[in-house]
């Protein structure tokens, strides 16, 4: 079980995938308040609105590693000058 779960957070190159992290942690999350709100305090769980702070949260995070990855990587088309 411990080498799935490190192969779903794996990046490929050694280090960790936040997004998959996030999407992962989110789901045990709303699962998680779901059970809790019904189940404990006897109230209906509002997905809507839970899904439209974690679909917010996820698109940030996609905005983010796009704006990294496009501010990290060198142009290859630059001349190297006369």
């Amino acid at each position: 079980m411990k080498r799935f779960a490190l192969a779903l957070l794996s990046d490929g190159m050694g280090g960790t995938d936040e997004q998959a992290l996030i999407s992962i942690g989110g789901a045990l999350v709303f699962f998680s308040m779901q059970i809790y709100a019904v189940v404990v305090r006897g109230q209906a769980f509002d997905p809507l609105a839970f899904g439209t702070g974690f679909g917010t949260l996820l698109g940030a995070t996609a905005a983010g590693f796009g704006l990294r990855s496009h501010l990290s990587t060198p142009p290859s088309n630059q001349n190297p000058g006369p």
